[in-house]
Protein backbone atom coordinates (compact mmCIF):
# COMPACT_ATOMS: atom_id res chain seq x y z
CA UNK A 1 0.00 0.00 0.00
CA UNK A 2 2.48 2.55 0.48
CA UNK A 3 4.55 1.66 -2.16
CA UNK A 4 1.29 2.31 -4.42
CA UNK A 5 0.98 5.79 -2.89
CA UNK A 6 4.69 6.45 -3.80
CA UNK A 7 4.01 5.79 -6.92
CA UNK A 8 0.71 7.85 -7.43
CA UNK A 9 2.59 11.33 -5.74
CA UNK A 10 5.50 10.62 -8.28
CA UNK A 11 2.97 10.64 -11.13
CA UNK A 12 1.22 13.70 -9.52
CA UNK A 13 4.72 15.25 -9.77
CA UNK A 14 5.75 14.96 -13.15
CA UNK A 15 2.34 15.76 -14.55
CA UNK A 16 2.63 19.36 -13.14
CA UNK A 17 5.93 19.89 -14.22
CA UNK A 18 5.04 18.98 -18.04
CA UNK A 19 1.50 20.68 -18.05
CA UNK A 20 2.63 23.74 -15.98
CA UNK A 21 5.14 24.64 -18.85
CA UNK A 22 2.45 24.68 -21.89
CA UNK A 23 0.42 26.40 -19.74
CA UNK A 24 2.73 29.41 -20.08
CA UNK A 25 3.54 29.10 -23.41
CA UNK A 26 -0.15 29.19 -24.21
CA UNK A 27 -1.25 32.05 -21.76
CA UNK A 28 1.76 33.94 -23.54
CA UNK A 29 0.45 33.04 -27.30
CA UNK A 30 -2.85 33.79 -26.28
CA UNK A 31 -2.30 37.31 -24.76
CA UNK A 32 0.05 37.71 -28.09
CA UNK A 33 -2.89 37.32 -30.67
CA UNK A 34 -4.91 39.86 -28.23
CA UNK A 35 -2.51 42.48 -28.64
CA UNK A 36 -2.23 41.91 -32.22
CA UNK A 37 -6.03 42.49 -32.47
CA UNK A 38 -7.12 44.84 -30.00
CA UNK A 39 -4.02 47.12 -30.35
CA UNK A 40 -3.87 50.25 -33.13
CA UNK A 41 -3.10 49.61 -37.23
CA UNK A 42 0.24 51.53 -38.13
CA UNK A 43 -0.30 53.57 -41.17
CA UNK A 44 0.18 52.48 -44.50
CA UNK A 45 3.65 53.33 -46.20
CA UNK A 46 3.23 55.25 -49.47
CA UNK A 47 6.29 54.35 -52.06
CA UNK A 48 6.71 57.26 -54.50
CA UNK A 49 7.65 57.01 -57.95
CA UNK A 50 11.10 58.15 -59.32
CA UNK A 51 11.40 60.99 -60.96
CA UNK A 52 14.70 61.04 -63.87
CA UNK A 53 16.29 64.10 -63.75
CA UNK A 54 17.36 65.22 -67.66
CA UNK A 55 18.36 68.06 -69.83
CA UNK A 56 16.31 69.08 -72.78
CA UNK A 57 15.73 70.76 -76.04
CA UNK A 58 13.14 72.82 -77.86
CA UNK A 59 11.90 71.75 -81.25
CA UNK A 60 12.65 74.45 -83.53
CA UNK A 61 11.87 73.89 -87.32
CA UNK A 62 14.36 75.86 -89.67
CA UNK A 63 16.15 75.18 -93.32
CA UNK A 64 19.38 73.49 -92.23
CA UNK A 65 22.01 71.60 -94.60
CA UNK A 66 22.67 68.26 -93.58
CA UNK A 67 26.15 66.11 -92.85
CA UNK A 68 26.26 63.08 -94.13
CA UNK A 69 29.09 61.13 -92.50
CA UNK A 70 30.84 58.69 -94.68
CA UNK A 71 34.06 56.28 -94.66
CA UNK A 72 36.40 56.36 -97.47
CA UNK A 73 39.68 55.23 -98.68
CA UNK A 74 42.53 57.19 -100.20
CA UNK A 75 43.51 56.03 -103.81
CA UNK A 76 45.63 57.42 -106.95
CA UNK A 77 44.67 55.90 -109.76
CA UNK A 78 47.43 58.04 -111.86
CA UNK A 79 50.19 56.05 -110.10
CA UNK A 80 52.77 55.47 -112.52
CA UNK A 81 54.95 51.95 -112.25
CA UNK A 82 58.38 52.50 -113.08
CA UNK A 83 59.75 49.42 -115.18
CA UNK A 84 63.11 48.72 -116.42
CA UNK A 85 63.44 48.99 -120.11
CA UNK A 86 65.90 46.40 -120.60
CA UNK A 87 68.07 44.04 -118.58
CA UNK A 88 70.50 46.30 -116.65
CA UNK A 89 72.32 46.84 -113.34
CA UNK A 90 70.92 49.60 -111.48
CA UNK A 91 73.44 52.41 -111.33
CA UNK A 92 71.96 55.42 -109.37
CA UNK A 93 68.70 55.12 -107.05
CA UNK A 94 68.42 58.64 -105.18
CA UNK A 95 64.89 58.09 -103.65
CA UNK A 96 63.74 55.80 -100.92
CA UNK A 97 60.13 54.69 -100.07
CA UNK A 98 57.96 57.21 -98.90
CA UNK A 99 60.10 60.51 -100.49
CA UNK A 100 58.16 63.40 -101.80
CA UNK A 101 59.97 64.50 -104.64
CA UNK A 102 59.37 67.61 -107.45
CA UNK A 103 59.16 67.80 -111.33
CA UNK A 104 62.45 66.59 -112.48
CA UNK A 105 63.87 64.84 -109.76
CA UNK A 106 65.83 61.58 -111.04
CA UNK A 107 64.14 58.68 -109.22
CA UNK A 108 66.28 55.98 -111.18
CA UNK A 109 69.35 55.49 -113.16
CA UNK A 110 70.36 52.58 -115.32
CA UNK A 111 74.26 51.62 -116.05
CA UNK A 112 75.04 52.96 -119.37
CA UNK A 113 77.33 49.81 -120.05
CA UNK A 114 74.02 47.86 -120.31
CA UNK A 115 72.45 49.87 -122.87
CA UNK A 116 74.88 51.83 -125.10
CA UNK A 117 75.67 48.26 -126.71
CA UNK A 118 72.54 47.53 -128.01
CA UNK A 119 72.30 51.22 -129.28
CA UNK A 120 75.62 50.92 -131.11
CA UNK A 121 74.72 47.57 -132.48
CA UNK A 122 71.43 49.18 -133.79
CA UNK A 123 73.26 51.83 -135.13
CA UNK A 124 75.27 50.04 -137.13
CA UNK A 125 72.60 48.11 -138.61
CA UNK A 126 70.90 50.82 -139.97
CA UNK A 127 74.31 52.67 -141.12
CA UNK A 128 75.02 49.03 -142.92
CA UNK A 129 71.72 48.70 -145.08
CA UNK A 130 71.65 52.52 -146.07
CA UNK A 131 75.02 51.68 -147.43
CA UNK A 132 73.69 48.79 -149.31
CA UNK A 133 70.49 50.32 -150.85
CA UNK A 134 73.08 53.52 -152.00
CA UNK A 135 75.40 50.54 -153.18
CA UNK A 136 72.03 48.91 -154.81
CA UNK A 137 70.87 51.87 -156.79
CA UNK A 138 74.26 52.63 -158.38
CA UNK A 139 74.53 48.58 -159.61
CA UNK A 140 71.15 49.58 -160.97
CA UNK A 141 71.99 52.56 -163.04
CA UNK A 142 75.41 50.16 -164.01
CA UNK A 143 72.80 47.40 -165.21
CA UNK A 144 71.22 49.92 -167.80
CA UNK A 145 73.94 51.37 -169.29
CA UNK A 146 75.24 47.52 -169.62
CA UNK A 147 72.44 46.48 -170.81
CA UNK A 148 72.15 48.59 -173.75
CA UNK A 149 75.61 47.59 -174.79
CA UNK A 150 74.78 43.96 -174.07
CA UNK A 151 71.72 44.50 -176.69
CA UNK A 152 74.72 45.59 -178.62
CA UNK A 153 77.00 42.40 -178.49
CA UNK A 154 73.47 40.20 -179.28
CA UNK A 155 72.99 42.37 -182.27
CA UNK A 156 76.61 42.48 -183.36
CA UNK A 157 76.93 38.47 -182.95
CA UNK A 158 73.44 37.68 -184.89
CA UNK A 159 74.79 39.74 -187.92
CA UNK A 160 78.26 37.79 -187.55
CA UNK A 161 76.29 34.10 -187.47
CA UNK A 162 74.32 35.67 -190.52
CA UNK A 163 77.42 36.51 -192.44
CA UNK A 164 78.92 32.81 -191.64
CA UNK A 165 76.06 31.30 -192.98
CA UNK A 166 76.10 33.14 -196.15
CA UNK A 167 79.60 32.23 -196.39
CA UNK A 168 78.93 28.55 -195.98
CA UNK A 169 76.42 28.49 -198.59
CA UNK A 170 78.60 29.77 -200.71
CA UNK A 171 81.34 26.93 -199.57
CA UNK A 172 83.74 30.37 -198.02
CA UNK A 173 83.00 29.30 -194.33
CA UNK A 174 83.59 26.03 -193.00
CA UNK A 175 81.24 24.71 -190.35
CA UNK A 176 83.76 25.35 -187.45
CA UNK A 177 83.45 29.10 -187.90
CA UNK A 178 79.54 28.82 -188.01
CA UNK A 179 79.48 26.75 -184.67
CA UNK A 180 81.96 29.63 -183.14
CA UNK A 181 80.01 32.30 -184.48
CA UNK A 182 76.79 30.68 -182.83
CA UNK A 183 77.94 30.16 -179.76
CA UNK A 184 79.56 33.80 -179.96
CA UNK A 185 75.72 34.65 -180.04
CA UNK A 186 74.38 32.55 -177.22
CA UNK A 187 76.95 33.61 -174.78
CA UNK A 188 75.57 37.23 -175.68
CA UNK A 189 72.10 36.19 -175.33
CA UNK A 190 73.36 35.16 -172.20
CA UNK A 191 74.73 37.73 -170.60
CA UNK A 192 71.52 39.74 -171.82
CA UNK A 193 69.25 37.98 -170.14
CA UNK A 194 71.17 38.02 -166.77
CA UNK A 195 71.50 41.66 -167.31
CA UNK A 196 67.80 41.60 -167.74
CA UNK A 197 66.75 39.49 -164.57
CA UNK A 198 68.96 42.25 -162.67
CA UNK A 199 67.56 44.98 -164.28
CA UNK A 200 63.47 43.49 -163.62
CA UNK A 201 64.02 42.31 -160.10
CA UNK A 202 66.01 45.63 -159.24
CA UNK A 203 62.44 46.90 -157.44
CA UNK A 204 62.10 43.92 -155.12
CA UNK A 205 65.60 43.52 -154.19
CA UNK A 206 65.75 47.38 -153.36
CA UNK A 207 62.09 47.21 -151.45
CA UNK A 208 63.54 44.12 -149.26
CA UNK A 209 66.39 46.49 -148.19
CA UNK A 210 64.12 49.04 -147.70
CA UNK A 211 62.04 46.77 -145.05
CA UNK A 212 65.53 45.90 -143.91
CA UNK A 213 65.93 49.34 -143.25
CA UNK A 214 62.56 50.24 -141.64
CA UNK A 215 63.23 47.59 -139.53
CA UNK A 216 66.80 48.08 -138.29
CA UNK A 217 65.65 51.96 -137.87
CA UNK A 218 62.36 50.63 -135.40
CA UNK A 219 65.27 48.92 -133.51
CA UNK A 220 67.09 52.21 -132.96
CA UNK A 221 64.67 53.55 -132.48
CA UNK A 222 63.59 51.24 -129.51
CA UNK A 223 67.02 51.36 -128.62
CA UNK A 224 67.14 54.80 -127.78
CA UNK A 225 63.60 54.97 -125.92
CA UNK A 226 65.51 52.58 -123.65
CA UNK A 227 68.68 54.91 -123.11
CA UNK A 228 65.92 57.64 -122.57
CA UNK A 229 64.40 55.61 -120.21
CA UNK A 230 67.02 54.10 -118.51
CA UNK A 231 67.30 57.37 -116.75
CA UNK A 232 63.58 58.24 -115.08
CA UNK A 233 62.42 61.89 -113.72
CA UNK A 234 59.95 62.67 -111.49
CA UNK A 235 57.19 63.55 -113.98
CA UNK A 236 55.74 65.92 -111.52
CA UNK A 237 55.15 66.29 -107.80
CA UNK A 238 54.44 63.25 -106.11
CA UNK A 239 55.41 60.54 -103.50
CA UNK A 240 57.39 57.27 -104.13
CA UNK A 241 56.29 53.90 -102.93
CA UNK A 242 56.61 50.40 -103.44
CA UNK A 243 60.72 50.89 -103.69
CA UNK A 244 62.03 46.99 -105.08
CA UNK A 245 65.35 47.61 -106.02
CA UNK A 246 68.83 48.76 -104.68
CA UNK A 247 71.67 50.72 -105.90
CA UNK A 248 73.76 47.48 -108.16
CA UNK A 249 70.76 45.26 -108.30
CA UNK A 250 70.35 43.43 -111.80
CA UNK A 251 67.21 43.81 -112.95
CA UNK A 252 65.37 42.26 -115.61
CA UNK A 253 63.24 44.03 -118.54
CA UNK A 254 59.78 44.70 -117.27
CA UNK A 255 60.86 44.38 -114.35
CA UNK A 256 58.98 46.97 -111.55
CA UNK A 257 61.38 49.84 -110.01
CA UNK A 258 59.30 51.47 -108.00
CA UNK A 259 55.65 53.88 -108.00
CA UNK A 260 54.86 57.13 -108.56
CA UNK A 261 52.44 58.63 -107.09
CA UNK A 262 51.27 62.20 -108.54
CA UNK A 263 50.13 64.49 -105.77
CA UNK A 264 46.80 65.87 -107.39
CA UNK A 265 46.14 61.77 -108.13
CA UNK A 266 44.58 61.48 -104.90
CA UNK A 267 41.06 60.61 -104.43
CA UNK A 268 39.01 59.03 -101.98
CA UNK A 269 35.93 56.35 -102.75
CA UNK A 270 33.12 56.16 -100.01
CA UNK A 271 30.56 54.21 -100.15
CA UNK A 272 27.21 56.54 -99.92
CA UNK A 273 23.91 54.56 -98.73
CA UNK A 274 21.56 54.30 -101.83
CA UNK A 275 18.58 56.83 -99.57
CA UNK A 276 21.25 59.33 -99.53
CA UNK A 277 22.36 59.17 -103.28
CA UNK A 278 19.93 60.76 -105.08
CA UNK A 279 20.25 64.76 -103.85
CA UNK A 280 23.66 64.30 -104.80
CA UNK A 281 23.15 62.75 -108.30
CA UNK A 282 20.85 65.43 -108.71
CA UNK A 283 23.59 67.87 -108.40
CA UNK A 284 25.93 66.45 -110.12
CA UNK A 285 23.54 66.24 -112.94
CA UNK A 286 23.24 70.25 -112.57
CA UNK A 287 27.60 70.03 -113.15
CA UNK A 288 27.66 71.12 -109.31
CA UNK A 289 30.00 69.39 -106.77
CA UNK A 290 29.06 69.23 -103.25
CA UNK A 291 32.11 69.30 -100.72
CA UNK A 292 32.86 67.36 -98.02
CA UNK A 293 35.36 68.08 -95.34
CA UNK A 294 37.96 65.21 -94.25
CA UNK A 295 40.44 65.19 -90.97
CA UNK A 296 44.05 64.15 -92.08
CA UNK A 297 47.41 64.34 -90.03
CA UNK A 298 47.95 67.73 -91.59
CA UNK A 299 44.64 69.04 -89.96
CA UNK A 300 40.98 69.71 -92.10
CA UNK A 301 41.22 68.82 -95.86
CA UNK A 302 38.26 69.75 -98.57
CA UNK A 303 37.17 67.41 -101.03
CA UNK A 304 34.99 67.58 -104.13
CA UNK A 305 32.23 64.67 -105.09
CA UNK A 306 33.50 64.52 -108.58
CA UNK A 307 30.80 61.18 -109.48
CA UNK A 308 29.29 58.77 -108.27
CA UNK A 309 30.60 55.38 -109.38
CA UNK A 310 29.40 53.34 -112.78
CA UNK A 311 27.58 50.23 -110.40
CA UNK A 312 26.19 50.38 -107.09
CA UNK A 313 25.28 47.58 -104.74
CA UNK A 314 22.42 46.46 -102.22
CA UNK A 315 24.54 49.09 -99.65
CA UNK A 316 24.76 52.08 -101.94
CA UNK A 317 26.97 53.29 -104.44
CA UNK A 318 30.78 54.89 -104.49
CA UNK A 319 31.35 58.59 -104.62
CA UNK A 320 35.10 59.65 -106.48
CA UNK A 321 36.20 62.63 -104.45
CA UNK A 322 38.96 64.28 -104.83
CA UNK A 323 41.53 66.81 -102.69
CA UNK A 324 41.03 70.61 -103.46
CA UNK A 325 44.82 71.16 -102.03
CA UNK A 326 46.63 67.37 -101.65
CA UNK A 327 49.25 67.26 -99.47
CA UNK A 328 52.20 64.85 -98.73
CA UNK A 329 50.34 63.40 -96.26
CA UNK A 330 48.34 61.17 -98.22
CA UNK A 331 48.81 57.69 -98.76
CA UNK A 332 46.96 55.16 -100.25
CA UNK A 333 45.24 52.59 -98.42
CA UNK A 334 44.68 55.62 -95.17
CA UNK A 335 40.94 55.27 -94.00
CA UNK A 336 39.05 58.59 -93.28
CA UNK A 337 35.88 59.58 -92.43
CA UNK A 338 34.20 62.48 -94.40
CA UNK A 339 31.42 64.78 -93.35
CA UNK A 340 29.61 65.33 -96.87
CA UNK A 341 27.49 68.39 -97.02
CA UNK A 342 24.44 67.28 -98.45
CA UNK A 343 21.67 70.46 -100.17
CA UNK A 344 19.56 72.02 -97.70
CA UNK A 345 16.33 70.91 -96.27
CA UNK A 346 13.83 73.13 -95.23
CA UNK A 347 11.21 72.08 -91.80
CA UNK A 348 14.39 70.10 -90.34
CA UNK A 349 15.49 70.64 -86.57
CA UNK A 350 18.48 70.01 -85.05
CA UNK A 351 19.22 68.33 -81.87
CA UNK A 352 21.69 67.14 -79.70
CA UNK A 353 23.67 63.92 -80.96
CA UNK A 354 22.51 62.47 -76.67
CA UNK A 355 18.83 62.92 -77.78
CA UNK A 356 18.40 60.41 -80.68
CA UNK A 357 17.58 56.81 -79.74
CA UNK A 358 18.31 53.67 -81.63
CA UNK A 359 18.63 56.18 -84.84
CA UNK A 360 15.33 56.60 -85.28
CA UNK A 361 13.82 57.96 -82.33
CA UNK A 362 13.35 60.58 -79.75
CA UNK A 363 11.40 61.25 -76.57
CA UNK A 364 8.92 64.33 -76.06
CA UNK A 365 8.46 65.05 -72.30
CA UNK A 366 4.42 65.48 -72.08
CA UNK A 367 3.23 66.27 -68.42
CA UNK A 368 6.13 65.23 -66.66
CA UNK A 369 6.38 61.57 -68.61
CA UNK A 370 8.56 60.89 -71.76
CA UNK A 371 6.59 60.21 -74.96
CA UNK A 372 8.33 57.99 -77.96
CA UNK A 373 8.18 59.86 -81.11
CA UNK A 374 9.44 58.35 -84.16
CA UNK A 375 12.00 60.03 -86.27
CA UNK A 376 13.86 60.45 -89.56
CA UNK A 377 17.61 60.99 -89.33
CA UNK A 378 18.69 63.01 -92.07
CA UNK A 379 22.43 63.13 -90.57
CA UNK A 380 24.35 65.86 -88.88
CA UNK A 381 24.71 69.47 -89.42
CA UNK A 382 26.67 72.27 -87.96
CA UNK A 383 24.94 74.74 -85.62
CA UNK A 384 26.95 77.71 -84.02
CA UNK A 385 29.96 75.02 -84.51
CA UNK A 386 28.51 72.59 -82.69
CA UNK A 387 27.75 69.16 -83.95
CA UNK A 388 24.35 68.50 -84.10
CA UNK A 389 21.87 65.55 -85.32
CA UNK A 390 19.20 66.65 -87.92
CA UNK A 391 15.83 64.92 -88.09
CA UNK A 392 12.41 65.35 -89.09
CA UNK A 393 9.44 63.51 -87.98
CA UNK A 394 6.04 64.99 -88.58
CA UNK A 395 4.73 64.31 -85.01
CA UNK A 396 6.72 67.06 -83.53
CA UNK A 397 5.39 70.37 -83.17
CA UNK A 398 7.86 73.91 -82.81
CA UNK A 399 8.15 74.22 -78.97
CA UNK A 400 7.69 70.58 -77.96
CA UNK A 401 10.84 69.97 -75.88
CA UNK A 402 12.78 66.89 -76.43
CA UNK A 403 15.07 65.15 -73.64
CA UNK A 404 18.48 65.24 -74.46
CA UNK A 405 19.71 62.92 -72.11
CA UNK A 406 20.23 59.04 -72.63
CA UNK A 407 18.75 57.21 -70.20
CA UNK A 408 19.41 53.57 -69.87
CA UNK A 409 16.13 52.79 -69.53
CA UNK A 410 14.25 54.91 -71.27
CA UNK A 411 10.55 53.49 -72.00
CA UNK A 412 7.05 55.29 -72.82
CA UNK A 413 5.50 56.65 -69.87
CA UNK A 414 8.42 57.33 -67.57
CA UNK A 415 8.45 60.05 -65.08
CA UNK A 416 11.44 62.64 -65.82
CA UNK A 417 11.95 66.38 -64.58
CA UNK A 418 13.82 68.62 -66.09
CA UNK A 419 17.01 69.85 -65.06
CA UNK A 420 16.77 73.39 -66.53
CA UNK A 421 13.64 73.66 -64.92
CA UNK A 422 15.60 75.22 -62.23
CA UNK A 423 17.06 77.74 -64.40
CA UNK A 424 13.95 78.96 -65.24
CA UNK A 425 13.44 78.01 -68.46
CA UNK A 426 9.10 77.54 -69.45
Amino acid sequence: MAHDSLARQWFRWGLTRLVLPLLIIALAVGGYVWLDRTGPTPPAAEVAERAWRVDTTVVERATHQPRLTLTGEVRNPDQVVINAPLTARVASLPVADGDAVDPGDLLVALDPADYEPPLRRAEAELADLQAQITEARRAHESDQQALEIEQALVDTAQRSLERTLTLQNDELASPSAVEADRDALNQARLALNARQQRVATFEARLASLQARRKAAQAELRRARRDVRRSRVEAPGAGIITEREVAIGSRVDASQTLLTFLPRDGFEVRALIPNQRAEPLLRALARDEHPTAEARLLGGSVTLRLMQLSGSASARGVTGLFRFEAPDTTLRPGEVVRLEQRMPAMAGTIAVPPSALYGNDRVYRIRDGRLERVAVEHLGTTRVDGAKRALIRGPALSSGDRIATTQLPNAVEGLRVERADSDEGSP
